[in-house]
């Protein structure tokens, strides 16, 4: 019994460890994500069309990175 109650102590904590990072994960995407939109239109602005387009390519790259990161969460979600 005491093994069990441990175990599931154990999950829970990991859980929420995990639960934690996946918030951590989906605040720093968003937040470089935006960073690189603001460095688009620096760029735009400055007339600068090649690292305007590579910024536009990291905002391509986080978003897609973001929907991966909803993907993880929507599983981890479902095996509670």
């Amino acid at each position: 019994m005491a093994d069990e109650k441990a175990l599931k102590e154990f999950a829970m904590s990991e859980a929420e460890k995990t639960a934690d990072a996946l918030k951590d994960l989906e605040r720093i995407e968003q937040e470089v994500a935006a960073e690189a939109e603001a460095s688009v239109e620096d760029f735009d602005a400055m007339g600068d069309e090649g690292k305007a387009a590579a910024a536009a390519e990291t905002v391509f790259e986080f978003e897609q990175a973001q929907v991966g990161t909803d993907m993880v969460g929507g599983e981890l979600a479902e095996d509670k």
